[in-house]
Formats: C-alpha cells, structure tokens, sequence
C-alpha cells in the first residue's frame, strides 16, 4: 500500500440467472419461469485504498440476500481482497424483476437452480471484486447532489379507507440525488455513485421478463453520458414508489424513469471539479465587446481518508403468531396452491391463491426469525471515501428516517438507505402504525423501531466523525 495516496478500482460480472430459476416473487403473478432477459442483472464492484485501509463495494442487481448470504459474500470478497470481511459492504437495488428471495419460492418449480444461483452468488462477486482491485489507480472524489422528484409516496389511501400500496401524491418523499465522482488523477473517469430513494416495481405481476428495472436504466444513462462505472446505492425507501406507471409490464417506463434520475444525477456529477478549482476575474479581452476572462485556480485538497465502521442497532418488535399457526397457515395455503396448479384452474383463482401462499410464507419467515424476541438488531454499515459517507442497513426504512439521519449527519456528504448487509423486513415510522397497510401489516418491528434506528445511526456517524 502506498501511504496517504487514495486509490480506486471498478470491476463487473454478469450475473443473470438461468431461465430455469423462479422469476421474481409478486404474490399475483400466475407464470413462475421468466420468459426472457430485458436486461441483465450485474455484480458491481468498487475497491478504495487510502494507502491504511482498503474497503470494497459490492453492488446487486437482486431484491433481497439473507444476512447469511450476505455474510457469505463478505467472507469470500474479503479473503480475495486480503481485507477483513466488515470492510466489504454488500447492497442490492431491491430489483423486483430478477430472481425471487432464495427462500420465497413457495411454487418449488426450479429450486435447485435458484439454490444454485445464490449460492454462486459469493464467487461472481469476488471475481468483480478481484477485477476491480486490479485496475486500482490514483484517484480523486468529490461529492455533491441533485434533486429528482421522479419518485412518488405509495401510501395511498384506498376505497373503503383501506391503505393501499399505490400512489400518495401528498406524501413525503425525498428528492434527494446523491452523487459522488471519483477520478483518476489522470482525469480518466472511474465511477460515479448515485443514491435515490424510488422502490424498483416498475416491473409488476404481468411481466415475465428478467429485468433490472429502473436502476438498471439509471446505470446505464449515468454511464453514457460520463464514461465512469456507476454503483446505485438505494434509500430509505419502504414507503415510496414509481408512481401511477409502476406495476406494470412496459419496459418504455423503466427506460424513461431510469433516464430522468440518471439525468439529473450526470447533471450533478459535471458539476463537481476534479481536481477541485476555484474561479476569480483575470482580465477584460477587448473583441469588439469586452470579454470577461476568469481563472481556474486549483484548490488545496484534503488527503482521501477510507474509514468502515458496523454498529449493531437494538430494535423492538412487535407480538407475533405462534410458530405452530404459523407453520400450519403456510402448509394449508401450500396445499391449496399446488392443487390449483395440478387441476390447471382458472388464472383468477392461481392468482387469488399465490397471493395467500406468499403471505403465508412470509408470516412464518417472521415467526421463524423474530418469534418469542421482544427486540432483534440490525446492522449498520458505514463507509467513508473521503467527503462521502455512505450508510446502509437491513431493511426497508420509510424515507423519513431518512431524511432525518441525513440532516442531523456530521458529514455533508452523507447517504442513508436500506437494503445493505441483508433483510429485516419494513421499518415504518410510528406515525403510520393506526393507517395499517401492507408495509406496516408484514413488519415484525414495533413503532418505537424507526426512532431507535435513527438514534442508532446518528450516532454511529458522530463517532465516526469524531474518530
């Protein structure tokens, strides 16, 4: 390592799975088998070197990896790396448009090769890593934002004062684009981050295709226009969604979603100099009319430090049902589902019946993990590339966690989302308990989780900080 240069890397593989795996996981979807491959999913990987510390990023195009699948990927990035495990972070994108969750396959068709997808999983991501850490080079990072409102609450009041998974135009949602730049010293392009907070269901029930719906098409937009590899780190995003457009099959609506964060977000990546300038007035040039000429003048800039830090935040949880009822309800909805499939019974009634199976199944994943506990914790993983901060946890937080840990941050350049060392299940804010709804109905945490949380990471970034 070289002391106090910073260094940066990016690698990337392929990693659609087989078309004899189970596709995505909607409990109204009737087909099991994905039809086809819109556009394929990929293990992003970013490697930093502060010439003390070396940490990696690994980016997934998936909806959801288990704390041990997750754990699993860190023990084998790390031991490619030569670093310790808790220096790799792990995120997806919560794609819904890719393979199921390993352990949701209620249908049973094509679990060897899912098994055989996740458990492959490890190894495409420390070949990324390995590709990253060999086209290491001196860099520089800066870091700034922009604002998208492309995203749209889904808490949507229903018929019948039913909270519904929808569209809210009146509630809260974050604007916020994260972006940070990291060049090379040679001013070659390497990656560019983009945080945005918008749940990937663009892609609903009816498509049959593999896809990596919206942030996949922010990747690719972000990447034209640059030149530099982009890694998407998700946001607080359990009660927003795409709006009226999403649930659909219409791969025009990803293109254009993904198009117009990724727009903005290269719009705030040229906005950043590297290596970083200030502006003043040189001279008037007289031509006819009087030019006025300004200097760029290099800034000073401080050393890029890498720091990771993990904490481990205490969370309450609700009451849940016993593990026998539980089992009971996921067997009966099981037994009804495959007998609809083997009398090949109406559409209407699958549908009706996969719903009830993947409720089922996730009550009893609920009861399986967190029954009998009054509190469970969830990881905190913070990774500091210079002015960027970027913290991530299990979960599905709503946006206005958020926004408060953003805000009461030490560090401008802070991110903060979910979906990040594994799954928890949905955090709400206690505000949204008495509305009910889908996210709050399947959560096994209790109201008091979302300010437990926010404490948790706010303090977390002032040690940080402090350190």
């Amino acid at each position: 390592m070289n002391e106090g240069v910073f260094r940066a890397g990016v690698g990337r593989v392929d990693i659609t799975p087989p078309l004899t795996a189970p596709h995505a996981s909607w409990g109204a979807q009737v087909h099991v088998l994905p039809d086809g491959v819109e556009t394929n999913l990929w293990a992003t990987a970013l490697v930093v070197d502060d010439g003390t510390t070396v940490a990696a990023w690994i980016d997934l195009d998936v909806v959801i990896i288990t704390r041990e699948q997750n754990d699993a990927i860190r023990e084998t990035v790390g031991a490619a790396l030569g670093i310790p495990a808790l220096n790799v972070r792990v995120s997806v994108t919560h794609n819904h448009a890719g393979p199921p969750p390993s352990t949701w396959n209620w249908t049973k068709q094509g679990q060897a090769a899912l098994d055989g997808y996740f458990g492959l999983l490890p190894e495409y991501a420390a070949g990324a890593a390995r590709v990253a850490f060999n086209t290491i080079k001196p860099a520089r990072i800066a870091v700034g934002k922009g604002e998208s409102r492309v995203a749209i609450n889904r808490r949507e009041d229903g018929p019948n004062g039913r909270t519904v998974t929808g569209v809210n135009f009146d509630g809260i949602m974050d604007p916020h684009v994260f972006v940070a730049r990291i060049d090379g010293v040679d001013s070659t392009p390497i990656a560019a981050i983009v945080g945005y907070t918008m749940h990937p269901t663009t892609m609903g029930p009816s498509n049959r295709s593999i896809s990596a719906d919206w942030p996949g098409y922010l990747k690719r937009t972000v990447e034209q226009l640059t030149g530099a590899t982009c890694f998407f780190a998700q946001g607080a995003t359990g009660d927003v969604g795409p709006g009226p457009e999403g649930f659909t099959d219409r791969f025009e609506v990803i293109r254009k979603l993904g198009a117009m964060v990724g727009c903005e977000a290269a719009r705030a990546y040229f906005d950043l100099n590297l290596p970083a300038v200030s502006y003043r007035h040189e001279r008037v040039w007289e031509s006819g009319a009087p030019l006025s000429v300004w200097r760029a003048d290099p800034v000073e800039e401080a050393p890029v430090v890498v720091k990771v830090a993990t904490r481990q935040a205490k969370l309450s949880l609700i009451e849940l049902p016993s593990l026998a009822d539980a089992q009971s309800g996921a067997d009966a909805a099981q037994q009804n589902l495959d007998s609809l499939h083997a009398a090949n019974a109406p559409k209407s009634e699958i549908e009706a019946a996969t719903f009830v199976a993947k409720r089922s199944y996730m009550t009893l994943s609920r009861v399986q993990t967190y029954g009998g506990k009054t509190h469970s914790e969830v990881e905190l993983h913070l990774l500091q590339i210079g002015p960027a901060v970027i913290v991530g946890t299990e979960g599905e937080p709503f946006c206005e966690i958020g926004i408060d840990i953003k805000a009461r941050s030490p560090f401008p350049g802070t991110w903060f989302g979910g979906y990040t060392s594994g799954w928890s299940g949905y955090i709400p804010t206690a505000s949204e308990y008495p509305r009910r709804g889908y996210e709050v109905d399947i959560s096994p945490f209790a109201p008091s989780a979302a300010s437990e949380l926010t404490e948790a990471a706010v303090a977390a970034l002032i040690e940080l900080s402090d350190s």
